[in-house]
């Protein structure tokens, strides 16, 4: 009869594969480029500022036009039209925006593009909006004088979101 041995004898566990999704029935989709995360949040910035400067100038269509009147001489005539205009522009613009968003999550290529063609067409209505502003302020009369503050908030993220979705990791991963 043989000894028992006189050291423990371990059995090795079963082998499991090192990553449970490798058997999975469908491959991963790759991890989304933090280019494209960034654009996606700085869409969604966007939307909540265009959303609350459309209600802003909702309000002063109704409340406050006689005060822009004062502001903006040279503008007496347009003003509850320039008023309504940049308002459905700021809702309408943010309404896209936040549906490019949604679908640039989803991996849509047709919506990185369309949000590229969004952002350009809003850098242009927001330079062409100051060009606008300043030009109603220029009849002065001698001895007065204006202080002119150029808000680029939008502008710097709608730049920031065409350089974000224009690189080719953004391209090659919206592209099923």
């Amino acid at each position: 009869m043989a000894d028992p041995p006189q050291y423990p004898v371990y059995h090795y566990p079963p082998q499991y594969p090192p990553y449970p999704y490798q058997f999975a029935p469908y491959p991963q989709p790759p991890r989304r480029p933090g280019l494209t995360t960034a654009a996606v949040v700085l869409m969604w910035v966007q939307v909540g500022l265009g959303l609350l400067t459309g209600i802003v100038w909702a309000v002063s269509l109704t409340a406050g036009a006689d005060l822009f009147v004062r502001v903006f001489p040279g503008l007496e005539g347009w003003t509850p039209l320039l008023l309504l205009f940049t308002s459905v522009q700021a809702l309408g613009l943010a309404a896209l925006r936040s549906l490019f968003a949604v679908r640039i999550s989803r991996r849509s290529a047709s919506a990185r593009r369309g949000a590229l063609a969004v952002e350009g067409v809003s850098i242009g209505l927001q330079v062409a909006a100051q060009v606008a502003m300043v030009a109603a302020m220029a009849p002065l009369e001698r001895g007065q004088s204006v202080s002119v503050q150029f808000d680029c908030t939008g502008i710097v993220l709608s730049i920031l979101v065409l350089c974000f979705l224009g690189a080719a990791r953004s391209a090659r991963w919206c592209d099923r």
